[in-house]
């Protein structure tokens, strides 16, 4: 069993301003939000298929519940097409929060890093697994999560594509594909409302007919209000245990 970070010591370091060393907090850089990483040679506590976060800028490794993925409000404004037209996403509102798939739309007008360049990517141990591809399926969100998420993007001929949103709870639809052998991709990541969000994932795939499950993991992302709405966000105790729980179950 992973050792999960103690809630009440996240809910502290959210409230008080200090926070425990296994929690850190992602803000800026290119970080591979779920990465599937596969190690044969992995021996306990870790499992030899497992989903991680991992922070390219420094070469590290986390588990999930080491992190918080921070969605700074410079994300908020940078709706682009898709919020063009919310009905896209089945959205209620034409505004949200969007980290892009294009690094450049995440620095500031002097060229400094101002939201995360969130990836998706794999390590398949150097082997191919059966259809060359890995899946990441959501399992639920938290029950105290204030809005909704999605994970799309525009292809270079104008498709859009939406494998994940949960705008209608989640189902069996809700997951991504990403290629076996060193895969990596970028997505826009999206937020309808700003506050905690807790999301409960878990990768797949099939080595040799034997079919591989990383752990549940729950991913927390904090988003933060647009300053002319609201004083920064402040998550108590009781937040944070709502919002661990799964609510929208998988079909």
């Amino acid at each position: 069993m992973k050792k999960q970070t103690p809630l009440w010591i996240l809910s502290l370091s959210l409230c008080f301003g200090f926070t425990s060393h296994a929690v850190v907090t992602l803000s800026t850089g290119h970080v591979d939000g779920f990465e599937i990483h596969y190690d044969p040679a992995a021996t306990g506590p870790e499992s030899p298929f497992g989903l991680h976060i991992h922070d390219e800028s420094t070469n590290t490794h986390y588990e999930p519940a080491e992190v918080i993925l921070q969605v700074n409000e410079a994300a908020y404004g940078l709706q682009g097409d898709v919020f063009a037209s919310a009905t896209r996403l089945g959205w209620t509102s034409e505004f949200g929060w969007v980290l892009p798939a294009t690094q450049s739309e995440t620095v500031d007008g002097n060229g400094d890093p101002a939201m995360l360049f969130l990836g998706v990517a794999s390590d398949g141990g150097g082997v191919v697994w059966t259809g060359n591809q890995f899946k990441i399926s959501v399992i639920s969100v938290g029950a105290s999560n204030p809005g909704d998420f999605a994970m799309y993007r525009f292809s270079g001929s104008g498709s859009f594509s939406n494998p994940i949103n949960t705008k209608n709870g989640v189902n069996s639809s809700d997951y991504l594909t990403i290629s076996s052998l060193g895969g990596h991709e970028h997505w826009n990541w999206a937020f309808s409302e700003a506050g905690e969000y807790t999301i409960d994932l878990q990768a797949s795939g099939i080595l040799q007919g034997q079919t591989y499950l990383s752990a549940i993991e729950t991913f927390t992302f904090h988003v933060i209000p647009e300053s002319s709405s609201s004083t920064l966000l402040v998550i108590g105790l009781s937040a944070w245990v709502a919002a661990r729980k799964r609510v929208f179950k998988k079909e």
